[in-house]
């Protein structure tokens, strides 16, 4: 009997190990995304894939560079304990193990908020342009976090948190949303890989075919309390004068929820009863608002957190949730404007051609005026004059692909946004070179006119037979 009793005992506590909950976000929640974006003649700089079911990895020297790009929107997990966390991806189809690099995108509101549906190779932040078939990392806003070990065969893929350490990127995070870079393999073999998008994900029955995923090794509190405000990780301003939030309801009725809370500006420590922080803001409070204790220092991030205490369960503190937000500068958000396609004389002069670059440039107003630049990236070299305003006007005289960078700053921190004018000797060879160009079937002679010069050409062949038996 005993030994029946042991055996109950023990299988009660393996399926409480196995059922243990995760905290996950995927691309699919959220302002999540996932795609990929490529550099070469089969995933051209300027193509947008964001609406594929399969993010496809690969890196050839020379030949092909095909880069992932995830991201995940943090708020419904955010101020919990990231240690050991990890990322999940189920690849589809593999050529051999193989070692990926997994990089960071670092924090920054305008490149973190990238769209899926119009990122490519040229826009996507922190790549740099460079040769078809190559890649470049602008190391001022991705770095290498560490790897991922794909097998040699299809199926779930977990990362090793010793080897990808996530914890400090994901607690230097300012917006809700971190930006991963999947770049692979490593050795440059051209090995490919696809790897389950949102988009294929979707009506899946298979358990294990999901979109890439976060998982945090952390079991959600029933009695955390919730609804912080300020938001998770919100930049306020420095007049704040209260923080507020939501309490659990009691686990049984006539029970009562009261609440401790600890302010500061201080990193906090998990091993110490307050935290480590500098204020105690209330003890078993009722209430779910408390004032601040003085106004608020700028460029600086506060924490704060809100530990629940159950009547119904007096020597039991269900501690809470490290929240936090910021008095930081936002930087500025940068859009360089469409790409264009113009031609040599289409305002008129025949060697020339005309570009208006029409940047958009979003700012908070601080700390200082916006200053602007204009770079050329890649192309012909050409002059920029002025190169200091946020719209230029740019003269070509001679055809080619050009790429041309508008970097904002306020004083402290900076955004840039690339913008491609392709320059054609023609109005038909600029036709041509624009993204979906459809041929006329008419158009013989490909003048991009069908006119009488094509009914020259169709009538020289009219009544002309390829059949195996003519009249």
């Amino acid at each position: 009997m005993r030994k029946h009793v042991w055996f109950a005992i023990l299988f009660l506590c393996l399926l409480g190990l196995a059922s243990r909950a995760e905290m996950v976000v995927s691309t699919a929640d959220g302002d999540g995304a996932d795609t990929c974006v490529g550099n070469d003649s089969n995933r051209r700089p300027d193509r947008n894939f964001g609406g594929e079911g399969t993010i496809d990895i690969r890196w050839w020297t020379g030949v092909r560079a095909h880069i992932g790009y995830v991201r995940f929107d943090i708020t419904e997990i955010g101020g919990v304990d990231p240690t050991g966390a990890q990322l999940q991806l189920y690849v589809t189809q593999t050529q051999g193990a193989r070692t990926w690099d997994i990089y960071g995108l670092k924090d920054n509101y305008a490149d973190d908020n990238w769209g899926e549906m119009s990122i490519t190779y040229n826009t996507a932040p922190g790549m740099v342009p460079i040769d078809l078939g190559y890649y470049d990392i602008d190391e001022t806003k991705l770095t290498k976090l560490g790897s991922i070990s794909i097998r040699s065969q299809a199926g779930l893929h977990i990362s090793d948190p010793t080897v990808l350490p996530l914890e400090s990127f994901l607690k230097e995070d300012t917006n809700n949303l971190v930006t991963l870079v999947l770049i692979g393999p490593t050795d440059g073999s051209g090995k490919q890989y696809y790897v389950l998008s949102k988009e294929g994900a979707v009506g899946s029955t298979e358990p294990d075919r999901v979109a890439p995923r976060l998982i945090l090794p952390v079991e959600p509190d029933p009695f955390w309390a919730s609804n912080p405000n300020p938001p998770m990780n919100k930049m306020v301003l420095e007049t704040l004068s209260q923080l507020c939030w939501t309490n659990p309801d009691p686990n049984a009725p006539g029970g009562l929820i009261t609440c401790d809370v600890y302010f500061g500006s201080r990193d906090p420590n998990v091993n110490e009863p307050d935290y480590g922080l500098e204020y105690t803001l209330a003890t078993g409070t009722t209430e779910t608002c408390v004032s601040l204790p003085s106004v608020l220092e700028p460029m600086t991030r506060y924490y704060w957190v809100v530990d629940v205490h159950n009547s119904t369960e007096p020597n039991i503190v269900h501690r809470g949730r490290i929240w936090s937000f910021n008095t930081f500068n936002v930087g500025p958000s940068v859009d360089a404007g469409p790409n264009q396609y113009i031609w040599l004389g289409h305002l008129g002069e025949p060697d020339t051609a005309t570009a208006v670059l029409d940047g958009t440039v979003t700012d908070d107003g601080m700390p200082e005026p916006l200053t602007y630049l204009w770079e050329q990236v890649s192309g012909p070299e050409i002059t920029i004059s002025p190169n200091d305003t946020e719209d230029i006007t740019v003269v070509f005289t001679e055809p080619g692909t050009y790429v041309f960078r508008l970097t904002a700053s306020d004083g402290m921190s900076s955004s840039s946004d690339t913008v491609m004018v392709v320059v054609s000797a023609d109005a038909c060879s600029a036709a041509k070179a624009r993204p979906g160009y459809k041929a006329n079937a008419m158009d013989l002679n490909s003048d991009c006119f069908v006119n009488l010069y094509d009914f020259a050409m169709f009538a020289s062949q009219w009544l002309d037979c390829t059949s195996l038996q003519c009249p």
